[in-house]
């Protein structure tokens, strides 16, 4: 048997295609020499494979693409999408600047309250506490979650990313770490309760900028009503966005390279004008309304017990009541023509009365 005909068996020729061909064949072979399957694959098969195949990172995307494009044609999960495999093909050869100390200064910098600077300020905080002080990666970021960080009183928790930072009371609170997510989580449970840029600028308006003599509040957050993302976009008047996605890998980039390199443009204060006009105490009540309707529409409504006779008399009535509105609509037949007479007649008088105010004269 040859080796193309070894590699079909596996799996089908028009699920390997040939730009795919010599990087399976070498994967599939292997997998054989070892006992181990090839179709499906898991992700410590491609780690080992790749592991006793030494070449150039660009190489190992190539083969790790390969398996994949041949596994999700063939109906299967990419096994190469495992973080551990991403993450080690992703890596920079050479290591990212440290900008710890220039992110902190920035941070120093930002403002906390005003509208819509204290909005943008405490967000981008956070984004370059993440990016720059955390080593994210700007699409790690993007894709945050608000229930993938959570904080129990004294430490800032990221599980999926291995995070774990304890509140550092030494530090000043404009800079530190879990003083920067409290201060945008705090701002975004707000706009759980209270969903409404008017109040949300009203309250940081109000707001006592933050300085060194702050004090931190520690005490827990509350539950996250409208999970979404940690980091969403936003337009030059503060709205956000009405897609459910975090800020893209481009925009992320180019916030912070506009903060490190110092060429952010300052955003004018805007005066928050407040009217009482009577809706602001509905606010509150309104919400609780929704979220009771989606709680109480999550349970199943059983439907009624009937009997035959029930059943037969419920289906009579809906057909005598259908009998009834055929007969109703038959009587209005006659109203509808005699309508459409009077609106003839009409239009025919509006039009001798045009042609007498043109000089013609009327018609007969």
């Amino acid at each position: 048997m040859s080796l193309t005909q070894r590699v079909d068996t596996i799996a089908p020729a028009g699920a390997i295609g040939a730009r795919y061909r010599h990087d399976w064949q070498l994967f599939a072979d292997w997998c054989t020499a070892v006992e181990a399957s090839a179709l499906p694959a898991d992700p410590l098969t491609i780690a080992l494979f790749l592991d006793e195949h030494p070449a150039a990172t660009g190489t190992h995307r190539r083969r790790v693409t390969a398996i994949n494009t041949v596994h999700t044609r063939c109906g299967y999960p990419a096994p190469g999408t495992a973080q551990a495999l991403r993450e080690r093909l992703t890596r920079r050869t050479r290591p990212r600047p440290d900008l710890r100390d220039a992110a902190t200064d920035v941070i120093r910098r930002l403002p906390t309250a005003g509208w819509p600077g204290g909005l943008f300020g405490r967000r981008d905080a956070l984004l370059l506490t993440l990016t720059c002080r955390l080593g994210l990666s700007p699409i790690q970021v993007g894709r945050l979650q608000r229930s993938d960080v959570t904080f129990d009183g004294r430490t800032l928790r990221i599980p999926s990313h291995g995070i774990f930072i304890p509140h550092d009371p030494h530090e000043s609170p404009r800079t530190e770490q879990v003083a920067v997510y409290l201060r945008w989580a705090r701002l975004q449970a707000f706009t759980d309760r209270t969903p409404s840029n008017r109040w949300l600028g009203e309250s940081l308006t109000n707001a006592t900028p933050v300085t060194d003599d702050s004090v931190t509040g520690l005490q827990l957050l509350p539950a996250i009503r409208h999970n979404g993302p940690l980091l969403p976009s936003f337009d030059k008047w503060g709205h956000a966005s009405l897609s459910r996605v975090g800020l893209s890998r481009r925009a992320i980039t180019r916030i912070l390279t506009a903060h490190l390199s110092g060429t952010t443009s300052t955003r004018e204060q805007r005066q928050v004008k407040f009217f009482d006009d009577g809706w602001a105490d509905a606010v509150e009540d309104v919400v609780e309304a929704i979220s009771e309707d989606e709680k109480d529409s999550t349970e199943p409504v059983e439907p009624p017990e009937l009997s035959s006779e029930e059943l037969a008399a419920r289906y009579e009535a809906g057909l005598a009541a259908r009998r009834g509105t055929a007969k109703a609509m038959a009587d209005l037949e006659p109203a509808f023509e005699e309508l459409d007479d009077r609106t003839d007649e009409l239009l025919a008088r509006i039009q001798d009365l045009l042609e007498v105010v043109e000089g013609s004269p009327p018609r007969a």
